[in-house]
């Protein structure tokens, strides 16, 4: 693309309010495209009351109705967030996610997203004692049952870089870039999967990682995923907790963040997934539409040249 386009996550605002009315939001503070959650109590197939336990046709017409409803508003959904827990090794549960996976699948194909997000496998529910055999297991077979539902609906699985489990204070197993990588190639050595499993950096998650492992910061975290980096979640924090902060108010070296983006000749969209309660429920908008002008803003004066 040639003008760099910022987009935000809505899940605050769709948690908050609701899914139109995040949408709603996002137009009057000036976002052109949005990262759509499903990532949500609502849409869960165990839920009697969810939309995601009524059948594809029910799920189809609700995310038509939104799809309409952004397209009406002029905001582009260019990814929306699916399962944010991984597999837990227990069949009930990690069942429950894949049937959720695939809703997630149809849901972003249906509004128009190219790609959808769903976390790994965890050290935060699998425990730091895990058998690393085991985790890389867990983690391709549930990436190896969901993967054919992306295929089939015309969009993309990014994976999320990891950071730190916080419940135990350590590094998450994944949030080691090495075995991070190792994980992604396992999957993608299988040639029906590479096509449709692609990468998306948590700036946030990977300086966390710092803290552990000699893990790099997030620009080389940047520099060594390359050219599978297909979206981003931007935001910042003090390598800590996951604060989920506006660019440039933590502790990221943000220049080199763009630099590394510019190395592998990265052309997507901006997206930021922020915290946006700390200034008060009631300031959620006004934070929103400082940070998309701030970031806009920014870019807007790094690439003038281009």
């Amino acid at each position: 693309m040639s003008k760099k386009i910022v987009s935000l996550s809505l899940f605050p605002f769709q948690h908050q309010y609701n899914d139109f009315r995040a949408i709603e939001i996002a137009k009057e503070i000036g976002v052109k495209a949005v990262d759509f959650s499903t990532d949500l109590a609502r849409f869960d197939c165990r839920n009697p009351n969810s939309v995601y336990s009524k059948g594809d046709e029910a799920v189809t017409e609700y995310f038509s109705k939104i799809k309409h409803f952004a397209d009406k508003d002029g905001v582009t959904i260019c990814m929306t967030h699916g399962r944010g827990a991984g597999f837990k090794n227990i069949k009930e549960e990690d069942e429950a996610l894949i049937e959720n996976a695939r809703l997630d699948c149809l849901a972003a194909s249906v509004l128009g997203a190219p790609v959808c997000v769903i976390h790994a496998v965890t050290t935060i529910f699998m425990g730091p004692d895990c058998p690393p055999e085991f985790m890389h297991k867990l983690n391709f077979d549930m990436f190896a049952r969901i993967i054919p539902f992306a295929k089939k609906h015309g969009v993309k699985l990014a994976t999320e870089t990891f950071g730190d489990a916080f419940n135990y204070n350590t590094c998450d197993f994944f949030g080691n870039i090495d075995e991070f990588i190792k994980s992604y190639n396992d999957v993608c050595a299988v040639e029906d999967f590479k096509e449709h499993f692609k990468i998306c950096v948590d700036t946030g998650h990977s300086n966390k990682a710092t803290r552990f492992n000699n893990n790099p910061e997030p620009a080389e975290v940047i520099r060594k995923l390359g050219s599978n980096i297909i979206r981003l979640h931007l935001n910042d924090n003090d390598k800590i907790t996951d604060q989920h902060k506006i660019p440039m108010t933590g502790c990221i070296n943000w220049e080199d963040v763009f630099d590394a983006l510019d190395d592998i000749d990265y052309n997507g969209y901006y997206n930021m997934e922020l915290s946006l309660g700390y200034f008060g429920k009631e300031y959620m908008a006004e934070t929103a539409e400082f940070a998309v002008k701030m970031m806009q803003n920014y870019l807007d004066r790094r690439y003038s040249k281009d």
